[in-house]
């Protein structure tokens, strides 16, 4: 009778041994692969308008806000404009965001990312921002043609950011290249920041002062699913849902009004008298104090938290909170939210 060859086993091993590998990969639940739509939690904050006394500066509100941000351990920080007092005088002004610079210097130091745009007290001079945000401190070089290191976007996890310059198109946005942004976005969360309020609240510069560019504007953030449009100019903090004529919570986009970094208050009286098209106002939550946003997207989860100053260095919630869901990326990158609670 032949035997079987002792030669044979070895590999007969092998083959079992790989076989029962391949079983147990297909065992594995779906869930041991990250989805897309599950990126790693990202957390940032958001103020604007620190202009003031000394130099262009609230310096002492300012350097609170700084401080309170850095026991936030945010990946970064968005500046809706205005950071300093600004000057026609080109070492005057110079001198200004060299001293707000110095101010948010722990913030680089630790590693936060520093993303601002221009406010209307900013934007005398270009080259002069662009000397102070030059180098390690450059902003991202993506924007349109002409406006490099004003208007820029960048991601992080799950988060898509455009910075809108206002001021390069005469209270407008640049409007042909914010579509192409969003219509190349393939991330879930998208924030959009500005200095001035797309409807107004107090001030009556802002972007409803052109109406027709600023209802285009509002439609292509609803049409790409963006819940949420931060900006500053008016010192205070406001929260408004803007209604569409539908009246699904779900197409709603929040404009967030976040001045509240050291410039002077002003007062609110609840309404909105200027153009708002087609959208109804709805008011959240207004308050004349200093404070921040924090912002942390966790996979599809939203939370949106106004923390406020109680004393000299005491920054906490607020009471205004806006959570929300998103769906999971469909095919044609749209991103409406399922959710809001």
């Amino acid at each position: 009778m032949n035997q079987p060859s002792r030669q044979s086993h070895p590999a007969a091993a092998a083959l079992a041994l790989l076989a029962l590998l391949a079983l147990a990969l297909a065992a594995l639940p779906a869930a041991a692969a990250r989805p897309a739509d599950a990126g790693p939690p990202v957390r940032f904050v958001v103020a604007g308008d620190s202009r003031g006394g000394g130099d262009g500066v609230n310096a002492p509100i300012l350097a609170e806000v700084v401080q309170a941000t850095l026991d936030e351990h945010p990946d970064f920080v968005l500046v809706p404009g205005d950071l300093v007092n600004g000057s026609a005088d080109p070492g005057t002004f110079r001198s200004q965001l060299s001293n707000w610079r110095n101010i948010v210097q722990p913030l680089y130091d630790a590693g936060i990312g520093v993303y601002p745009c221009r406010g209307n007290h900013d934007a005398g001079n270009r080259a002069v921002w662009n000397s102070i945000f030059s180098g390690a401190y450059a902003l991202p070089a993506n924007g349109p043609a002409g406006e490099e290191n004003l208007t820029y976007s960048f991601s992080r996890g799950n988060a898509f950011v455009i910075a809108l310059d206002e001021y390069a198109n005469t209270e407008r946005v640049n409007q042909s290249w914010l579509e192409g942004q969003l219509a190349a976005n393939s991330l879930p969360a998208v924030f959009v920041f500005g200095h001035e309020p797309a409807f107004q609240v107090w001030q009556t510069s802002n972007l409803a002062v052109h109406a027709a560019a600023r209802d285009t504007f509002w439609s292509s953030l609803v049409a790409a699913g963006v819940r949420i449009y931060f900006a500053g100019h008016d010192h205070f903090y406001q929260h408004t849902r803007l209604d569409d004529p539908t009246g699904n919570p779900d197409s709603a986009v929040h404009q967030f009004i976040v001045g509240t970094a050291g410039a002077p208050f002003y007062a609110w009286d609840g309404s909105y008298p200027g153009d708002n098209g087609r959208w109804t106002p709805q008011p959240i939550s207004y308050e004349a104090n200093y404070g921040y946003v924090v912002v942390e997207v966790n996979g599809l989860n939203v939370t949106v938290t106004w923390k406020h100053r109680t004393a000299p260095g005491t920054y906490v919630p607020g009471g205004d909170v806006l959570s929300y869901t998103l769906a999971p990326l469909p095919s044609s990158h749209a991103h409406l939210p399922v959710v809001e609670r």
